[in-house]
């Protein structure tokens, strides 16, 4: 049975802050000064980070009620599927969706129509607190040169599904998204969601959700996804702006054990769907900065997991006292500085292959359709591509292919295929290491949205 989704307040607008003379220095876009969280004299210290990097080649997803893709903000650090082409309406890279060219829209039940407008203005304002660019217009973001994958989950009301969600995940992941910012929440877990954090992780990806705006301790009454014991997920609570941030939200929820961390999200100035700005308050909008510190450590950090990602967020931030979260408030400068002085560590661990899933119809006329997901860590640099083995016989070569990456095959036999072996190569075409799976068969490659229960963003009156 469907539950129904939370149903909250626009944002009220509220009055600006003086802007500060040494921020303005680091960005030179005419709204910063306005924007809180980027004051030099803000616990987040997010210009510091600036020095070492800006999260160049990073791509962020925003599961989220999609985008204004051309707001100008947005439209220079919007994330491009360069193997797709616009409009021809065919799945021109076989990841099971046409034309998904910034991203995708799972509220339209046309498939043909992937374009992930934003009816609710909730996605535009969580995208550019992340990564808005620094242009000489309006406002900057967290990460300002980070990638903006636009993933639609949440309709014009800010409500959507479990299942939804959990889809948006996975094409988030296996489609090369470092960091995914959820900025929901709903009273229930459902397996497929769960399921989906833990591909992510799979897929080497940190997942960033907000607590919630109900004022209540967590730990005591769970909200999700937020209160998944997952090892690649970080819950966030919401901060003011008294003290440069060190004091909770009145609305945010809590928990010492599973809300580890806070970051600014009272009355946070960011893109508006109008094509202008505006101010919204809700552990909606902490979670963003979040999400564009981790990408900031990402971009300095190449191939780390995101566990050891999640770790360094959660090990730099400053102690929280008197606050109830697990490690304190977000510190972007102490955790880019920890990611740039640790050892490079993941420059010689070896390499590691994991299969995401693999599954192949049942023969038909002689042909079953295979559709196979992969992502590797670690010392990446050394592969240069990859074999796969069907039932002991080789049916593909590939090479170029990032990390994670998708596979579709027609596979010719007329039986169904049941074991796959993916080894990865180097330059000279040997072995690296591999994975061995079993094939699941299918009557189709599945696909579903719109199950599970309700879920919604997490935002209310500024």
């Amino acid at each position: 049975m469907k539950r129904p989704a939370l149903t909250i307040a626009l944002a009220a607008a509220a009055a600006l802050l003086p802007a500060a003379p040494s921020f303005a220095q680091a960005s030179t876009d005419p709204l910063t000064g306005e924007q809180w969280a980027f004051s030099p004299s803000a616990i987040a210290s997010i210009p510091g980070a600036w020095a070492v990097t800006r999260g160049e080649g990073i791509v962020v997803a925003v599961v989220d009620s999609g985008a204004k893709l051309d707001h100008p903000d947005l439209a220079p650090n919007t994330w491009t599927n360069f193997r797709e082409v616009p409009g021809n309406q065919v799945d021109d890279d076989g990841n099971g969706y046409v034309d998904d060219v910034h991203g995708i829209d799972l509220t339209n039940t046309n498939p043909l129509d992937q374009t992930p407008d934003d009816e609710d203005g909730h996605g535009t304002h969580v995208a550019g607190t992340i990564a808005g660019a620094t242009n000489g217009k309006g406002v900057v973001g967290v990460a300002p040169k980070a990638k903006v994958m636009h993933v639609k989950v949440l309709d014009g009301q800010g409500r959507g599904t479990t299942s939804g969600v959990a889809e948006g995940v996975r094409y988030a992941a296996a489609n090369g998204a470092k960091v995914i910012n959820m900025s929901l929440n709903g009273p229930s877990n459902t397996p497929d969601l769960q399921q989906a954090i833990q591909f992510a992780n799979s897929a080497g990806t940190l997942v960033i959700c907000s607590a919630g705006n109900e004022g209540k301790d967590i730990d005591q009454v769970p909200s999700f996804p937020v209160s998944l014991p997952e090892p690649n997920l970080i819950g966030v609570a919401a901060t003011a702006p008294a003290g440069g941030g060190k004091s909770l939200a009145g609305i945010s929820n809590f928990g010492r054990l599973t809300v580890p961390i806070a970051a600014p999200g009272q009355e946070v100035l960011s893109a508006s769907k109008t094509g202008d700005y505006e101010l919204r308050t809700g552990t909606s909008m902490a979670t963003p900065h979040v999400a564009g510190v981790a990408a900031l450590v990402a971009a300095v950090k190449p191939g780390i997991s995101a566990p050891d990602l999640r770790s360094i967020l959660l090990q730099n931030a400053t102690a929280a006292s008197g606050v109830a979260v697990g490690s304190g408030y977000l510190d972007a400068a102490k955790a880019v500085a920890a990611a740039s002085g640790t050892p490079a560590y993941a420059l010689a661990q070896k390499p590691v292959l994991k299969s995401l899933g693999a599954v192949a119809t049942k023969p038909k006329g002689g042909v079953s359709q295979f559709r196979g997901q992969f992502s590797l860590t670690g010392a990446i640099d050394g592969v240069a591509g990859y074999r796969l083995v069907v039932d002991k016989r080789t049916v593909a070569t590939l090479t170029g292919q990032r990390s994670p990456f998708t596979v579709n095959l027609r596979l010719k036999t007329k039986k169904a295929p049941k074991r796959l072996q993916v080894i990865a190569l180097d330059r000279a075409r040997k072995p690296v290491t591999k994975v061995n799976v079993s094939i699941k068969v299918a009557a189709t490659l599945p696909k579903k949205v719109g199950g599970g229960s309700g879920i919604a963003r997490a935002w209310t009156a500024g």
